[in-house]
Formats: C-alpha cells, sequence, structure tokens
C-alpha cells in the first residue's frame, strides 16, 4: 500500500477514533497524527509535540492500532516521531561541537520551541515566531507579541533567541527584560558609561526584549530605545518585543515607536482553551515523572485558570501530596487518584467549583439583559445570536463538553451550528481587545460562580 492510498484510510480511522474518544483527548492526541511512511507491516506517523509521544504510545496505542486493523483489514506496527526527525533518524545528523559565544546572550535553554505547547490560542503567535527564528531580520520585523501574564511570552522570546543561536552561530542574540534595560541604562548615566550601554544594545543581531510597557512615562529611555530601535532596524537586525496589550493601547510609548511596531507584524497570545490545558499539564507532568489519568486531567482543567504558571505549581502541588502520603495511587501504580487532586488543590476549590452549561447560560444572560429561554432559542435576532455564541464559545473552552453534547445543551442544535458560534467568537476576540477584555471579565464571573 502506497502512503496515499494509506491516507486515505487514515482518514477513515480518524472517523472512527473520534467516535471511541472524548473530544478533547482526541483534539489532543489523536487529530494532528500525520501518516508519513508506510512498508508491509509498519506505519510511521509524525506528532507535532515530542512530549505527546509517550502518552500516545502508552495509551492510546491499542486503540489506534485496532482501528486501523479494522478499516484496513491489515495488521500493522505503529512508530511515531516527532515533526521533521524521521529522515533525521535514518541518517544520522552529525553533532557539530559550537564554542560559546563570548558574551551572555542571557538566554534560559529551559525554553525552546519544543517544549512550548502550541493550541488554538497560540498558533498564529507560535508560526509567527518559528518564521522569525528561521530568517531573522527577513521575515516580520519587528515581531511585536502581546498577551496576559503567564501565557507564554517570555518563553516565546528565549525560544526565538535558542533557534538563531543554535541554527546562526555567527549572530548575536541578546535577550534582556525591561527592568533589567531600565536598571542599566540609570547606571550607564550615573557611571557616564553610555558608551558602553549604547554598544552593547546596538551591536547585536537580535534584541529580544520582555514586558515593555514598563517603560512608562520614562521619555530619556524611550529616546533611548527608539534610537537603539533604529539603529538595528536600519541594519536589518532582528528586534522582537513582548507586552501585556497591543501597541496602540500601551498609551505610554510615544507614537513614533507605535509606528515602528506597526510596520511588522504584531500577534497576540490568548488564554489556553480546555484542550490546550490538558497538553500543558501532560507535558508539566511529564517533566516532573507525574502520571497523570484522563479523570485527573480534566478535573484540574475545569477548576484552573488559564495561567500557565499556575499550571505548573499546580503539578508541583499534586507532586508534594503524591509523595507524602502512602496511600495515593491507583491500580496503575503511581499516578495520583482523583481524591488526591482534590486534596492538593483545595485551597483553589474554596473559590470555585464545577463550571457547568447551567452556570455558564445563566451568568450569560444576566450580563447581556437576555433571557435564558431565548438563549436556548431558535431565535435570530442580533442581540440574542451573539450572546448564545459566548454561552457557546464557554461551555467549549471552560467544560469538556464535546460539540454534540454543548448541542443537546442548546435545545438539540446541530453541532455543526455550534462550532461555528464557538469560531465565530474565537475569530472576533483575536482582532477586538475590548470583546477580549469582556470574555475576561465573563470568564471570572463564571469560574468564581
Amino acid at each position: 500500500m502506497l502512503i496515499s492510498d494509506f491516507n486515505i484510510q487514515w482518514n477513515k480511522c480518524l472517523t472512527a477514533l473520534r467516535k471511541e474518544l472524548q473530544e478533547t483527548f482526541f483534539n489532543t492526541y489523536i487529530r494532528d497524527l500525520k501518516p508519513v511512511d508506510i512498508s508491509a507491516d509498519t506505519v510511521v506517523f509524525e506528532v507535532p509535540q515530542k512530549f505527546l509521544i509517550d502518552t500516545i504510545e502508552s495509551k492510546y496505542y491499542p486503540l489506534i492500532r485496532k482501528t486501523i486493523i479494522d478499516v484496513t483489514g491489515m495488521e500493522f506496527r505503529l512508530h511515531f516521531y516527532l515533526t521533521g526527525e524521521y529522515k533525521a533518524k535514518e541518517v544520522p545528523a552529525v553533532k557539530e561541537t559550537r564554542e560559546k559565544p563570548a558574551y551572555s546572550s542571557y538566554l534560559s535553554d529551559k525554553y525552546t520551541f519544543d517544549s512550548f505547547v502550541v493550541g488554538d490560542s497560540n498558533r498564529f503567535a507560535y508560526s509567527a515566531a518559528k518564521a522569525v527564528a528561521a530568517k531573522p531580520g527577513k521575515s516580520f520585523n519587528p515581531l511585536f507579541i502581546y498577551g496576559s501574564s503567564g501565557l507564554g511570552k517570555t518563553h516565546m522570546l528565549h525560544a526565538i533567541g535558542n533557534e538563531i543561536a543554535a541554527n546562526f552561530t555567527g549572530k548575536k542574540v541578546l535577550y534582556v527584560s525591561s527592568e533589567t534595560f531600565i536598571t542599566e541604562f540609570i547606571n550607564a548615566i550615573e557611571n557616564k558609561k553610555m558608551d558602553a550601554f549604547k554598544n552593547k544594545y546596538r551591536k547585536v543581531d537580535v534584541l529580544l526584549m520582555d514586558d515593555i510597557q514598563f517603560l512608562s512615562n520614562k521619555e530619556a529611555l524611550q529616546n533611548e530605545f527608539f534610537y537603539t530601535f533604529n539603529s538595528l532596524y536600519e541594519l536589518g537586525k532582528q528586534i522582537v518585543v513582548t507586552s501585556d496589550r497591543p501597541p496602540n493601547e500601551v498609551s505610554i510609548l510615544e507614537e513614533r515607536i507605535r509606528t515602528r511596531f506597526q510596520c511588522g507584524l504584531i500577534v497576540d497570545i490568548q488564554s489556553p482553551d480546555f484542550e490546550t490545558k490538558i497538553a500543558i499539564l501532560n507535558k508539566k507532568s511529564s517533566e516532573k515523572d507525574v502520571e497523570l489519568s484522563d479523570e485527573v486531567l480534566s478535573y484540574i482543567s475545569r477548576h484552573t485558570g488559564s495561567n500557565v504558571r499556575e499550571l505548573e505549581g499546580i503539578i508541583n502541588y499534586i507532586l508534594m501530596f503524591k509523595n507524602q502520603e502512602s496511600d495515593v495511587s491507583d491500580s496503575s501504580a503511581g499516578r495520583p487518584t482523583i481524591n488526591v487532586v482534590k486534596d492538593a488543590l483545595r485551597h483553589l476549590e474554596s473559590n470555585t467549583q464545577e463550571v457547568t452549561p447551567k452556570i455558564i447560560i445563566d451568568v450569560i444572560s444576566r450580563y447581556y439583559n437576555v433571557s435564558v429561554d431565548d438563549i436556548l432559542s431558535g431565535k435570530r435576532n442580533k442581540e440574542i445570536v451573539f450572546p448564545r455564541q459566548v454561552a457557546m464559545y464557554f461551555c467549549r473552552i471552560l467544560t469538556d463538553y464535546s460539540y454534540p453534547e454543548i448541542a443537546e445543551v442548546f435545545k438539540g442544535k446541530n453541532h455543526t451550528t455550534i462550532m461555528h458560534g464557538v469560531n465565530k467568537i474565537t475569530d472576533t476576540a483575536s482582532i477586538d481587545s475590548e470583546l477580549r477584555s469582556t470574555l475576561e471579565e465573563l470568564k471570572n464571573t463564571i469560574i468564581s460562580a
């Protein structure tokens, strides 16, 4: 069988697997598997995130293999590789010994593209960052990344820097927080070392600056950043900055600086949806050598916020409880039970309860002053359709309900109607900062209801 023929069969397998699994887990582990090679008895798949491979092989291998056998009538073994690594494993690459640069880039090798969990909330920003790392100074220059605290902006900056440093050994890469930039600027003035300060920042090939919004109401600092920006930009050097809001909402930035950012690409990182939170938790737990069941993953995702650092902290809590308890594991040996997780998260439960579609619809009804009956009805008035779509959106990201299950909540509407509503709100929020703020407010109200 040719790989092109198998791909046709694989589409049938995906349809069958979607019926067997909760949509959350199907989307996280199965949907993006890509068949890339086939032999008489083996199928090779590429997996977009390395940390997913262990879970796929340990939890889903039997089901995937059985489905393929049922559909194709052929006995196959399955192998999984990180995207792009399969051919490399056939012809092992020669590792080069690279000298460390004589300067400090202040990059942390902990943060790479491989360790960054990609989901719908950050996919566009991730793609832009990868493009910049592949062609620094040529793709999207400058790149402006914005989003709330704890969503991965700093991780992405370091990932860009590490990728460039690995593939362009002659380029000088510098990561700096705005706080460090401010401190060094003040010290340079006090110690009359402005020339050294300017040389440090204007003679790099890639400047990565974190949290630029903190250059607030500091005219001298903004002037220095402006001249540094211009110097690097005119020489074709790559500039990437992050902020907690888009340039036009950072009122403290001078117009001439905001204009410079608009010459490049502005992207945002949004709060992770339910599936992405599960993927993040899986990755963080794998790093800590803690295996979590699907039930536990769903529970944590429903009972926590969207801050990635918070999710990592929760894994640490669970690990602490797991190490302290003698009888904490289920029959899978070593996996914390749901009761252990509830104990570990007790400090969160005092303020939250399980989010249900009823809670969501009640909150949306009060906020938009639309009755629950109207939200669940088939009425097409604009003042009803929009709140209805917002309710669908939150049912999708704050619960583990599948699209068909959400459709049943909304009086048996077709699941494609639910998908359209969720996508409509997601797409609009990506370009409408006011809606993003409203959604964040509503989310906090729903979680604390």
